[in-house]
């Protein structure tokens, strides 16, 4: 069968699950409750975009070349992921206890353990999707997202509905949601147990590789948790929690068709512009796949902002049957929360290129140069007002496409070729 058909039912149905999330959220959860939540939500995603962000690139990038022995690198994989909660656990105390001591009307030290789990169970299943994605295995990344997207849209509100539609009930229920993937990820992997153990060499080697390659995504995850987090708490510390509350229900909607489109596009891109890297021996050969990325941009910025555009048409008819009337102002944050969220995402395919020429340190610097860039000027809008904060994040997004594919592009084809790569590939 195509692999079409999993691709479109595995963004059909996100895309079914957050609409029953957002129908769920705006009725039943308060608005400040909501931004206070949201905040916990960008704190699950650190291991994800940080200290696990290396493993689980250098997973996406060499599954297919270990798939003679998958069973003994996916227990590498296993084994250094519970390695590097020795960096994840002392960082999120750090960040909760400032939370307890600038807010501690709010139960961060009770939401500590949760954030523990739940941040490793969402590096297990980014880890794992990778790997899935490069062997091209769609229905088992399909079955994952689904019931993993399922049990994310159901439990946290469940939970509260059955005690107390509070701050803790929810952590609980995005707790009992990471408890679910981890369980999914032990049937979807369960014959890793019958491979054997690594030798010291390939863990040496794959040790290695993930110094050179992977460390340099700690720094690319820094910055991509500003461009996906700052703003939420920007809201909530220059507006308030009520103003946080729907800024954040606009981002929620306005992330819905980017990330859909976005995991389509790229399960369908990152194989193919991967192998063309591996066998690029020319300049006309980078910048084909140059060409492919910039396509592929384009195609994903203007599908995204037609979503956009037409969402916030029809999005009066949308009360009542799917959103709660208390969250009907997030409507005219949807535009710029919307633009924002595309920022954060709109040079996924340029870095692409970068991680084909094994050039990390190329991508450290756009990442963290354009997040710097959105951060600041989203902390100066805000300082002005809430129009000027709003109009900086429309304005980003495009500040953020035409600077990042100018050093991407500057960076990949502007310099001379050896035989193999680039002479400006370099790792951190």
């Amino acid at each position: 069968m195509s692999p079409f058909v999993p691709i479109v039912l595995n963004q059909a149905a996100t895309v079914l699950l957050g609409l029953v999330y957002m129908r769920l959220v705006t009725h039943f959860v308060p608005v400040t409750v909501y931004g206070t939540y949201n905040v916990f939500l960008t704190l699950t995603q650190i291991g994800v975009m940080i200290t696990h962000s290396g493993l689980s690139n250098h997973a996406t990038r060499y599954w297919q070349r270990e798939s003679g022995g998958s069973g003994i690198y996916a227990r590498f994989l296993g084994q250094t992921s519970l390695g590097l909660l020795r960096y994840l656990i002392p960082g999120l105390l750090v960040v909760v206890l400032g939370l307890h001591w600038t807010n501690p009307s709010v139960e961060w030290l009770w939401a500590f353990p949760l954030l523990v789990v739940s941040n490793l169970a969402l590096a297990l299943n980014q880890i794992a999707t990778g790997s899935l994605n490069a062997e091209r295995s769609f229905w088992k990344v399909f079955f994952l997202t689904f019931f993993g997207t399922a049990a994310r849209t159901g439990l946290p509100i469940g939970v509260a509905l059955l005690t107390a539609m509070m701050f803790p009930a929810l952590t609980v229920g995005f707790y009992l949601h990471a408890l679910c993937i981890l369980g999914i990820l032990i049937i979807l992997f369960s014959w890793v147990q019958k491979s054997p153990a690594p030798s010291k060499e390939r863990i040496e080697k794959w040790q290695y590789e993930l110094k050179v390659y992977g460390r340099p995504f700690i720094l690319l995850g820094i910055g991509a948790w500003f461009l996906l987090s700052a703003d939420r708490w920007i809201s909530l510390t220059f507006f308030g929690e009520e103003k946080s509350g729907l800024f954040a229900t606009a981002a929620a909607l306005g992330m819905i068709l980017p990330n859909m489109v976005m995991a389509g596009m790229m399960q369908w891109v990152f194989p193919s512009i991967f192998h063309k890297a591996d066998l690029a021996k020319t300049p006309q050969d980078w910048r084909s796949i140059a060409v492919k990325c910039d396509q592929s941009t384009m195609m994903f910025l203007g599908l995204t902002i037609g979503g956009l555009v037409t969402l916030k048409m029809v999005a009066p008819y949308l009360v009542g049957w799917l959103i709660g009337e208390k969250y009907v102002p997030a409507f005219d944050m949807l535009v710029p929360a919307g633009f924002a969220m595309l920022a954060s995402q709109i040079n996924q395919f340029y870095y692409l290129l970068l991680q084909g020429q094994h050039n990390s340190a190329g991508m450290v610097k756009v990442m963290l140069t354009v997040s710097g860039l959105k951060t600041l000027g989203s902390i100066a809008a805000a300082s002005i007002s809430w129009a000027a904060f709003e109009g900086w994040l429309i304005a980003s997004l495009f500040i953020s496409l035409i600077l990042g594919r100018m050093m991407i592009r500057k960076m990949a084809l502007g310099r001379t070729f050896n035989a193999q790569h680039p002479t400006s590939n370099v790792n951190l």
